[in-house]
């Protein structure tokens, strides 16, 4: 009789059990408190928008520093590390220069050629080869010297029925040839005195000039391949490596830098607040997630006369990117204690708010 009484109540127990679960599973579940408390305006009267973190840099849009390379080629150095404070003109990284070296010896080669080929122009006529030229013009002159008396005494001859017609005509042919020759040997000796062509000279001073240039032209490719820092700053991000092939694509992005002294906020204020503004007023920041609710003040700086498309920020669905915005540039003190423990960092978005009493 017992065991007949234990199971139903046992079942009506089970299902007085199942009954209550499937109640307390569907019963809808009261909202949670949040884990860190929204940012509060510590002011009354508040103009607030969303701030991010930028190096010093003036520049719309984003104040960071993309240094990126002109030419394509192999990454062969890299001597700076993130976070590194970096001086105007430090080197960022390097590329292969092997080839463009080897290209500048070959132009410093021919531009000793050009300079010598120029200056053997202007030594013209050298110093040996006029004692030559002139003995060629004397042997011309005795020539003719020798046939000019031969025709005199043929012509005393010829009356006589000494010679025949045929001999007086070639003497006199002899002589004009002697002449001839005399003319050209003078003429040689006045062309070599009188040195190179002085057209010559221009073009071999212009091939000198293009040899110049194009080492010139050399030397600035071997500068481009050793990138520099633009200005003082941080480097943020380091987005090659050694032995990689860098090209010359505007999207990437060899390494990231900016000056973080000091750093800037860019803050994004409706269009509709814009009568409520009140520039140079007291600002604050307010980290996202802080416990604490740290507050860190900041310095005017400047106003952006363009108003602007709002830049979705969060990627949040509530978050109208139709809206115009007016941004205005804050600073932050480098010394300030949050600052130094790290907790302020470029591209970081934080909760700004501005007094508008």
């Amino acid at each position: 009789m017992i065991p007949k009484i234990v199971i139903p109540v046992v079942a009506t127990l089970l299902l007085v059990l199942a009954i209550v679960r499937a109640y307390e599973t569907q019963r809808p579940d009261t909202n949670p408190p949040p884990t860190v408390s929204p940012s509060v305006s510590p002011f009354g009267n508040t103009v607030a928008g969303e701030g991010m973190v930028e190096p010093a840099t003036e520049a719309s849009g984003s104040a960071v520093i993309t240094v990126g390379t002109q030419l394509a080629g192999i990454v062969t150095k890299i001597p700076i590390h993130i976070s590194e404070e970096v001086k105007a003109g430090q080197l960022l990284f390097e590329l292969d220069r092997r080839q463009a070296e080897a290209e500048l010896q070959v132009r410093q080669a021919a531009l000793h050629a050009a300079e010598s080929q120029l200056r053997k122009l202007q030594l013209q006529p050298r110093p040996e080869e006029v004692p030559p030229a002139e003995a060629l013009t004397k042997i011309a002159e005795a020539t003719v010297s020798q046939q000019e008396d031969l025709v005199v005494r043929d012509e005393k001859l010829i009356k006589s029925k000494s010679i025949t017609e045929q001999e007086y005509y070639d003497a006199r042919q002899a002589l004009l040839g002697g002449q001839g020759q005399l003319a050209q040997a003078q003429a040689n000796l006045l062309l070599l005195k009188a040195g190179a062509w002085e057209p010559d000279k221009i073009i071999a001073e212009a091939a000198v000039k293009q040899a110049q240039a194009q080492i010139e032209q050399q030397r600035t490719q071997l500068e481009l391949m050793q990138i520099h820092a633009p200005v003082d700053g941080t480097i943020l991000q380091i987005n090659i490596r050694l032995g990689e092939y860098l090209s010359v694509n505007a999207a990437q992005t060899p390494v990231l830098m900016g000056n973080m002294n000091p750093i800037h906020v860019r803050v994004n204020i409706d269009e509709e607040d814009l009568p409520r503004l009140k520039l140079n007023a007291p600002a604050r920041a307010k980290l996202r997630g802080s416990l604490s609710g740290e507050e860190v003040p900041m310095t005017f700086v400047r106003l952006e006369p363009y108003v602007v498309p709002k830049v979705s920020l969060t990627g949040l669905n509530i978050e109208r990117v139709d809206t115009r915005v007016v941004q205005i540039i804050y600073a932050i003190n480098p010394d300030d204690p949050l600052v130094k423990a790290r907790k302020i960092l470029v591209g970081q978005l934080m909760d700004i708010f501005i007094d508008a009493q």
